[in-house]
């Protein structure tokens, strides 16, 4: 449940959902983790070793490039570091440079990548004895585990993570790793256990505490990051409708904890860790009913937005503002938010939607090329076997299309009445195509009201609402204002498609946009694909995407990694 969405912010959530349940999955583990321990200046008296200066000079610019978002040419000098730092022998800047390339690896999603150059770094920290790089180490690949699904081998790593955290001598950073596990390992109770969630997040604020203000090892703004951090969480998790233990009274007071740290403190806290905040504070205030607060900090957070450009986090705010004027009567304000809302996730659609479609037609031409070769051999190698059950086929094939043509002849009056999105048999689907050569004339619709439905469908398909599980042709018309007779022609003229079909082109076209555009999807496993797009049968997902692109959702997936 907890994986890294698209858009999260530097700090622990993403900012597109409001409740518990989906706000709490936003912990933000595996990225908070690499812009918090990992990619840290360092000083050259770190690097006991020839040639540390120029390892140093590496690693710091390695650095400057991941924080201007050049991933890629970060990893390629990370990849050099560590072929010099080899050639000289020096194991602690080998350390360092691995450490970071998989870190990298883990930003950008190929978790698998990750997990094995983790095996490295491992070897080269414990044969230093470097126990704080072996928690920070065994809590990473705790979080790689958790996003590749395999969640018992996860909570063995989280264990590791404590045992060496266990064994860091300093006690203010002993104090503050062990915190970040029990902080990690919140999340991954999430859905398993609530009041595991809750005693991992109390654990985190209990040790953290122990750092002291005046420590050495561990700096004060750091203690003060992660604890602003928890108390947040904390204010999320009390805050939720389903959990049991919800707790507005305490809630608020983690909120304002968090809040009085953050306009407190003299370190100039990053404006995601504000933003973050502020629009948790909105949320819980129009949840609160006092509409007064959620928008101050609805405001507060639209300002500092504008020198950090998060689309996402402000098509969210725009929304939480609309619902909070209206709910004080201030209908022009709110309608102004609205506005500004439509206008905003119609942009975020429609950039999304252009910036992929390039990238998936290569990909599934390529894709497509693949599966031919693979057919191929698969032909090659199986004839004998289809030569042997020919017969049988021959008497199985004749018996199903004796029952198809009938399930067509009886389901012709009814087909514009289908209450349940599915896959229409392909002799179903040339049926239809005989049919649908016929003028736009001879269906006795007017010019007119093929271009209303058309604008009506365009805006549809902009909308994402094919994703809803229930839909069918009658919710569709009904939602278009026109009849099911009218949509269905008008979707097998201009589209030449049935509305079966119509739909599931679009869901399939959405998801494989996510798979382009987002590594973390490809993480995840199809039965969370299916659900996602809108499938209550992963049977029936697969088949569709093999139906739209011409191979499984795995294989595409795998043909997006080999690009990588």
């Amino acid at each position: 449940m907890y994986r890294n969405l698209p858009n999260q912010s530097k700090h622990f959530f993403s900012v597109r959902k409001t409740s518990y349940k989906e706000f709490l999955p936003r912990f933000f583990s595996l990225i908070f983790l690499i812009n918090y321990l990992g990619y840290g200046r360092i000083s050259a008296q770190s690097l006991i070793c020839n040639k540390e200066s120029k390892i140093t000079d590496y690693v710091n610019k390695a650095v400057d490039l991941n924080q201007n978002g050049k991933l890629f040419e970060a990893r390629k000098i990370l990849e050099e570091t560590i072929h010099f730092a080899k050639s000289e022998n020096c194991k602690k800047g080998e350390l360092l440079a691995t450490k970071n390339l998989m870190l990298l690896y883990s930003k950008i999603g190929d978790y698998k990548k990750a997990f094995k150059i983790s095996d490295k770094v491992r070897d080269l920290a414990a044969s230093q004895k470097d126990y704080t790089t072996l928690s920070i180490l065994y809590d990473t690949r705790a979080t790689l585990c958790d996003n590749l699904g395999m969640y018992d081998e996860s909570l063995n790593q989280y264990k590791s993570a404590i045992k060496a955290s266990m064994l860091i001598e300093d006690a203010d950073e002993r104090y503050f790793y062990t915190s970040f596990i029990y902080y990690n390992l919140a999340p991954y109770y999430h859905g398993k256990s609530d009041d595991k969630v809750l005693y991992y997040l109390k654990k985190c604020r209990e040790e953290v505490l122990k750092v002291d203000d005046m420590s050495l090892t561990v700096l004060n703004e750091k203690k003060n990051n992660l604890l602003i951090s928890v108390n947040m969480n904390l204010g999320i998790y009390y805050k939720d409708s389903k959990n049991m233990n919800k707790d507005i009274v305490l809630s608020e007071k983690y909120f304002l904890e968090a809040l009085k740290m953050v306009n407190q403190s003299t370190s100039s806290y990053n404006s995601d860790t504000r933003m973050d905040l502020y629009q948790a504070l909105q949320e819980f205030y129009h949840l609160k009913k006092d509409y007064t607060k959620a928008i101050d900090y609805g405001e507060y957070m639209l300002t500092i937005e504008k020198s950090c450009n998060r689309p996402y986090s402000r098509r969210l705010t725009y929304m939480v503002l609309a619902k909070s004027y209206l709910s004080l009567g201030d209908n022009e304000k709110s309608k102004r938010y609205l506005d500004l809302y439509s206008k905003l996730n119609d942009s975020i659609v429609s950039i999304e939607k252009e910036a992929v479609e390039i990238p998936m037609r290569q990909v599934i031409a390529e894709t497509s090329e693949n599966s031919q070769y693979t057919l191929i051999k698969g032909v090659l190698f199986g004839l004998l076997a289809l030569i042997i059950t020919f017969a049988g086929f021959i008497v199985y094939r004749n018996k199903k299309n004796f029952f198809l043509i009938k399930k067509i002849h009886t389901s012709n009056t009814a087909a514009l009445e289908n209450e349940n999105v599915a896959l229409v048999p392909d002799n179903e689907q040339k049926n239809e195509c005989l049919n649908s050569n016929i003028s736009k004339q001879a269906i006795g619709i007017s010019e007119e009201m093929v271009s209303f439905i058309l604008k009506k469908l365009a805006k549809f398909e902009d909308s994402g609402k094919f994703l809803r599980k229930d839909i069918n042709l009658t919710w569709l018309s009904n939602h278009l204002n026109t009849n099911t007779k009218y949509i269905s022609e008008v979707i097998k003229i201009h589209r030449n498609k049935n509305f079966n079909s119509y739909i599931n082109g679009l869901r399939i076209q959405y998801i494989t946009n996510k798979l382009i555009s987002d590594p973390v999807y490809r993480e995840y496993k199809i039965s969370y694909l299916s659900e996602e797009c809108g499938y209550a049968s992963t049977q029936v997902f697969v088949i569709a995407f093999k139906k739209e692109t011409g191979v499984t959702p795995s294989h595409f997936i795998d043909q997006l990694k080999n690009q990588d």
